[in-house]
């Protein structure tokens, strides 16, 4: 990916795993405040998903705030916004189905 393609992508990226965090934190709180936490394993993948994310904010950061390992940056910060988004989506079909407990 060019340098100029990966800095365009990283606005995006930064952006959504922002966003999709505070929903991730919003959900370790929820399980927690409800007093689920010890009866399922949501909070876990919701934890996981949270770090997930953590990370891909910081390479986006890091690939736009540097200039000589963007790229590596960036494609850094895709895969781990894409294992969030998974790893969420799985979070969400889990305890729609309450599978996970």
């Amino acid at each position: 990916m060019p340098k100029k393609e990966a800095h365009a992508i990283s606005h995006h990226i930064l952006a959504a795993s922002a966003t999709l965090l505070g929903i991730s934190f919003a959900i370790v709180s929820l399980i927690g405040a409800m007093g689920h936490a010890e009866k399922t394993l949501a909070d876990e993948f919701a934890l996981l998903s949270l770090s997930l994310f953590l990370g891909s904010c910081i390479f986006a950061y890091g690939s736009m705030r540097f200039r000589k390992p963007s790229a590596r940056f960036g494609r850094i910060s895709e895969a781990l916004f894409i294992a969030g988004l998974v790893s969420l989506c799985l979070l969400s079909v889990l305890i729609s189905f309450n599978v996970v407990r």
